[in-house]
């Protein structure tokens, strides 16, 4: 009998699942993990902080109100695998809920930022009058 309540006579589900099982061992996948986990790591925070500096220069953002977003993606980007280092390696304790706190939040507001971004863009794109009129008045407010 198969998954589904059915009666399969032929019992083809069994076959084909045995076919399909890859015998890799648990140490091998977990190696894996790590690899993958310290690759991003060593890509991720220097590309980050990157990103950052290059969103958050005075040329960029006085022109670009989209910079903004993306340096506080950056930033998000670079908390977040600081904060999953930090409770990979830490015990229990103050120290380890402070940072598994603040790495949900990181988790809940980067795709938040990624809306914010996206309903910038569309807005910029529907009613590119408006947006220049308010960033002409947001520059004269910040000089």
């Amino acid at each position: 009998m198969n998954m589904s309540g059915f009666i399969d006579h032929n019992d083809t589900t069994t076959l084909f699942a045995n076919r399909s099982a890859v015998n890799v061992s648990d140490s091998t996948i977990l190696a894996l993990q790590y690899f993958i986990f310290y690759l991003a790591l060593a890509l991720g925070i220097p590309g980050n902080i990157l990103s950052a500096i290059v969103w958050l220069r005075g040329p960029v953002v006085s022109k670009n109100s989209s910079s903004v977003y993306l340096a506080a993606l950056a930033i998000v980007d670079l908390a977040n695998p600081l904060f999953v280092l930090i409770l990979t390696y830490s015990a229990d304790g103050w120290w380890y809920n402070i940072c598994q706190y603040l790495n949900a939040v990181t988790v809940t507001f980067e795709p938040l930022l990624v809306l914010g971004f996206s309903v910038e863009r569309i807005i910029a794109i529907l009613r590119p009058l408006q947006v220049c009129i308010f960033c002409f008045l947001w520059i004269h407010h910040m000089q």
